[in-house]
This record gives structure tokens, sequence and C-alpha cells, in this order.
């Protein structure tokens, strides 16, 4: 690893570049959510720009942050750094690399957090560029990728098999070009750590809680029961195979096990893009689907429980922490929880199976006292660890700012 200018000291300003993909603002995905607010934070300690590869739809809100973007809608399309590149790599033109070091030489950054190993191609021109260099990684992708080879049926073993033992080699690639390394939890840290012997410093910068400033920090009060009880949700990008593999298995196999005892239940899937096999369940009894919603948070303030029978996935599962923060208890797989380190039985229920998930729903829906201690613990220490505070302490130790005060 080269040696860089020293960093400026814990207590002066920090310029802060953020390299993303996608432009993070407005933030609708979860990796826009996670982008934007590494941005925000990195901006209570200094100047920040947040540059997308991909050409900007709208100018970002935030007046604190300067965005930028590496490509111009409709112009004409030139080569691509690297000879070669797998699957999980972006495509990242000549002409954006330019601009990516135009924009460096003139906003004179102290660190560049560059989002996912699908940028590696800018990790090498960008190494001789700035004092501190990170990799947000929001996933392992070499473990995802294996995650996914379980609920892809179309995909070829073989083809799978590759393309994670590619992602492997570039993962350790990067360990060596990077002088630290942010993932979202610590067995994400652990799994990381095992792949090379470079000793980079791997930061936990969880996710937090999305939209936190339109949260309830008070705990809100369940909604009433009506004719349908419990109303169960879904929320997460309804055209990703690990989401669509959930909510096959919620409709057609969760639902009708908990109407069996609880005849008023109902499920509300909700999210982005659908695919028609998601769109298809809405035909079965008690299931709808509210597609590409605005907000969640109508959504959110309606449901009595949330279930999450996630069979694979990376990251940490921001969609349990926005659930908790209204106050809606989470029942889940253990994947699916992952990560988050919450007590099980307490702050949330967890089963891998779906009769397992099926049995909890019912049992805590027949007990209100449960459903209450659940309700109120869940939301405490969601708030206490994932809530703006938290994640800005991590976002400042990730930075090599130390803590508050050092």
């Amino acid at each position: 690893m080269s040696s860089h200018v020293a960093l400026p000291a814990r207590n002066a300003e920090r310029r802060t570049l953020v390299v993303t993909f996608d432009p993070a603002f407005p933030p609708t995905s979860g990796a826009d959510l996670r982008n934007h607010r590494n941005a925000a934070l990195a901006a209570e300690f200094g100047p920040v720009c947040l540059v997308s590869v991909r050409p900007q739809a709208v100018e970002a809100a935030d007046p604190s942050i300067r965005t930028e973007a590496l490509s111009i809608e409709g112009e004409a399309r030139s080569g691509s750094i690297g000879w070669w590149r797998i699957r999980a790599e972006h495509r990242i033109s000549r002409s954006a690399l330019t601009r990516l070091e135009t924009l460096v030489r003139d906003f004179r950054p102290d660190t560049v957090l560059v989002e996912g190993i699908g940028l590696f191609k800018l990790l090498r021109p960008l190494r001789g560029l700035t004092k501190q260099l990170i990799l947000d990684m929001h996933n392992v992708e070499s473990d995802l990728a294996g995650q996914l080879r379980r609920v892809d049926a179309k995909r070829p073993a073989v083809a799978a098999i590759t393309a994670g033992l590619g992602i492997r080699r570039l993962e350790r690639k990067a360990l060596a070009l990077v002088d630290r390394i942010w993932v979202c939890s610590g067995q994400d840290r652990d799994r990381l750590m095992a792949l090379s012997r470079h000793k980079v410093p791997v930061d936990v910068v969880p996710n937090g809680i999305p939209h936190a400033a339109h949260s309830p920090e008070t705990l809100p009060a369940e909604p009433g029961a009506g004719n349908s009880f419990p109303v169960i949700l879904f929320i997460g990008h309804l055209g990703y195979p690990p989401n669509v593999d959930a909510v096959e298995r919620l409709a057609g196999s969760i639902l009708p096990r908990i109407r069996q005892a609880l005849p008023g239940a109902k499920l509300v899937l909700a999210g982005r893009n659908p695919k028609p096999a998601v769109r298809a369940l809405a035909g079965l009894p008690g299931v709808e689907l509210v597609e590409n919603p605005k907000s969640v948070a109508p959504l959110l303030s309606r449901v009595h429980l949330s279930i999450m029978p996630l069979a694979a996935g990376g990251g940490t599962r921001i969609k349990i922490l926005e659930a908790m923060a209204w106050g809606v208890p989470v029942i889940a797989t253990p994947l699916a929880a992952e990560g988050l380190d919450l007590v099980e039985n307490e702050e949330l229920l967890l089963s891998d199976t779906d009769e397992g998930l099926a049995d909890m729903a019912v049992g805590l829906c027949l007990d209100a006292d449960r459903r209450a201690r659940q309700r109120i613990n869940a939301h405490q220490a969601v708030w206490a660890r994932f809530g703006p505070q938290a994640i800005r302490k991590a976002v400042r130790g990730g930075l090599g700012l130390g803590e508050v005060g050092a």
C-alpha cells in the first residue's frame, strides 16, 4: 500500500468525496439510503461532494452536499476502462474516469469513499490521488453470490460458482489497494478478514433507521384490530430474487397457515418494480400489492406485524430497522436478521421454517401482553443502536476521526 501525506488532525476539517454508481438522491433503494446518509454525516466534519457514475435525474436538495455526475444523459458512448471485467463490476467509461480525476484535483478530498466492489476499476486510479481511500462494502459480494445460488434457480450452478470465485479474487485485490473498508455488520467484517492476509482496518458502519427524521422516536400506539387482524407487511424491492422468493413463501405458505387460526389476517406486499410472479400473488385470498409506494409511513402506521422469510441476502436489513422504529413487531428467519444482533424472543422472533414463522405470528397475535413487550423492546433497541447518533459515531470512527472530543 502506498504511503500518503498525513491526514488532517482529528478536530480539523475533513474533505470527503463519496463515489457511487447510481445517484444517491433522491434515495429510493437501500444502497441510496446508505450512500446519502454517509454523505450527510460526513458533511458534519467538513465539505462533501457526492458523485455518481450515472447521470443525475434531479439536483440534491441538501445544501451541505455538493453533487456531481460523471456521465451526461445522451452523450456518445465511449470506451470503458479496463480491458476485462467480471459480471459484478459496473461499466465505467473513459470519459467518466477523466471527469472523476478532474473533480478530485479540483475538490482536493482528504478521503475518498467508494461504493462497493462494482466500482473496483476506480480504486487504482484513485489510489494516488487521495490521502485516504475507503471502500464501503454494502455486502460481502462473494458471500452474497453463494447465497443467491439457492434462490435463483434459473442461473446455472457452474456460472454462479465461477462468478463467486471471480468476486472473491476482486475483493482480495481491493483489500490490497485501500486504506480502510466499511461493512454493515460484525459478521461481514469476519467474512472479509478471512479472505486476505492484508491487515487493512475494517470498520463496522451499520445501516441506520431509514428516513429516521420521519419516524416516531416515541413509540406509537398499536393500530386497532378491526376486521383485518393481523395486517402483515413485507417491504422490499419486489424484483430482487431473494425478496421474490420470500413473498412467494409468505403468500403461498405462511399466510394460509396464519388464516387457519386468524381468518381476518391480511398480507400487504409493498415495493418497487414487482415481477409478474409477485403481481400474480395479489389474486390470492388476503393478499394486497402496493406497487412503488411514495412513502411507507402510511403502511407502517396501520400494520400489526412484519414477517421476513429471507433465505438469502447481504448487508443488514434496513426494512427490519424501519419496521421496529415504527413499533411494528418483526418475525424473521435468522439470516434476515443477521448482523443486527437483536435479542431473540425479546426484540424479535426467529424461525428457519415457514411453519415456525406462521406459528410465531399466531402466538404473538393471541398474546397482547407479549406483543406489547416486544414492541417496546424493539423500538428502544433500534433507536439506541441504529438511530442517527449511533450511526454518526460509526461514520466518524470510519473516517478515522476517533471519538467526539478526541
